[in-house]
């Protein structure tokens, strides 16, 4: 289940950064989903957020969501 911290920060943050007209939603989550892959565990200086661990846990969900929120900003 998507915590509202990671459903707040695809309205806040995610979507207002990347949607520029040429990337689809598909194309936002999956280049952070290959983000947190390419970081992995990360050692003492880079350890993935409780948000990226969230994210990363309920992949098909969040890009569910982003699909769904992007969807809901281009018909406002």
């Amino acid at each position: 289940m998507l915590l509202q911290e990671t459903k707040d920060y695809v309205q806040d943050v995610l979507l207002p950064d990347r949607m520029n007209g040429y990337n689809s939603a598909n194309d936002i989550a999956v280049e952070v989903l290959d983000d947190i892959e390419f970081f992995g565990e990360g050692d003492e200086l880079s350890r993935p957020t409780r948000l990226a661990r969230n994210i990363a846990a309920n992949r098909k969900e969040f890009t569910a969501y982003v699909v769904k929120a992007f969807q809901d900003v281009e018909e406002k």
